[in-house]
């Protein structure tokens, strides 16, 4: 048994595109790209960008939005990923700054269960989206929708090592708060450029899939 803790990033991590932001390209009012670029400057936070961004939308139905989540593909390593940390009773968890309404679709979609959850909520009535942040903090230097920050600190068991995996902005801050750190896109880019792997025993790993983890993980 592995004495860890694993949490975990999803879209663009578990999945292989950014699922709000292709939904958004395809269904969008092109106002959207413009509160992108405010978050991507730091005028705004995400959760204030996605607010903005999920009503810009014309009416949908029910029908559109499930076809689109079942279009969402993950990496195709990750069920076994996710059954070797079990074997291994290593916690699982997936901290998202995206939404409950597709991850859910996409876990089950996959025969993914029981795995625990910290996202922001989406609902869908009468056409319309509704957007909730139960994970939002205060304090967060990034004001995003969910604080991961915070979401792992007060997650986190103090006898365990943090591993973590992460693709993009929403985990830039987490980013140095974890003992190993598996980085694709432009989080890896991120953290090579402040030079975040260098101190304190924290080791960044780049990956492209979850095989790699695993592989890094029966060796730790």
């Amino acid at each position: 048994m592995k004495n860890l803790q694993f949490f975990c990033d999803f879209d663009g991590t578990i999945t292989k595109e950014d699922t709000l932001n292709k939904f958004l390209r395809i269904y969008a009012f092109d106002l959207w790209l413009e509160v992108e670029q405010k978050w991507l400057d730091g005028k705004i936070g995400s959760k204030q960008c996605i607010e903005e961004q999920m009503q810009l939308f014309p009416p949908m139905n029910q029908k559109t939005i499930d076809e689109f989540g079942d279009s969402i593909e993950i990496d195709e390593t990750f069920p076994d990923f996710l059954k070797y940390l079990e074997s291994e009773n290593i916690d699982f968890t997936i901290v998202s700054d995206g939404f409950d309404f597709f991850i859910e679709r996409i876990l089950k979609k996959n025969n993914i269960k029981n795995v625990r959850v910290f996202s922001n909520k989406l609902e869908f009535e009468n056409g319309k989206f509704k957007t909730y942040f139960p994970y939002s903090y205060d304090a967060c230097k990034r004001k995003s929708g969910v604080c991961k920050c915070n979401v792992l600190n007060l997650n986190r068991i103090v006898t365990k090592p943090v591993m973590y995996a992460g693709d993009g902005m929403s985990d830039f801050c987490v980013s140095d708060k974890v003992d190993v750190l598996f980085a694709k896109g432009s989080l890896l880019e991120y953290c090579k450029n402040t030079k975040i792997n260098r101190g304190n025993g924290f080791d960044l790993v780049g990956f492209k899939t979850f095989e790699e983890i695993k592989n890094y993980i029966e060796n730790f």
